[in-house]
């Protein structure tokens, strides 16, 4: 059984995550929470489009993650729709779960 929490996929669950974060004692701004789920769940989807982990998601600035080979090489690119990946995620997270899905499907078959 895995014991790593669920990554959350709604602004509900971000907000249920911060709190059971600031009941544990690690209290952690909206925000940072927003832009490590969405790269955790960017890296998660090309896990699984992938069958395993071996191309990373590294970020880049507020706008941009990369996708990175095992061997340090670019593959591509996620960029914001918007003014940030966070807004984007506040804005339409179910719309931005799916089009990091895509992405990672995309990256994932052109290798």
């Amino acid at each position: 059984m895995n014991n790593e929490p669920m990554i959350p996929e709604t602004m509900e669950q971000i907000h249920q995550r911060m709190a059971t974060l600031e009941q544990e004692g690690h209290p952690v701004a909206e925000d940072d929470l927003i832009y490590q789920t969405i790269q955790d769940l960017l890296q998660a989807y090309l896990d699984n489009a992938e069958e395993g982990h071996y191309d990373s998601v590294k970020p880049v600035d507020d706008k941009t993650l990369e996708f990175v080979s095992i061997t340090g090489r670019k593959l591509g690119e996620y960029q914001a729709q918007s003014a940030s990946l966070v807004a984007d995620f506040k804005a339409a997270d179910f719309k931005m779960l799916l089009d990091l899905e895509a992405a990672a499907d995309k990256i994932a078959g052109n290798r």
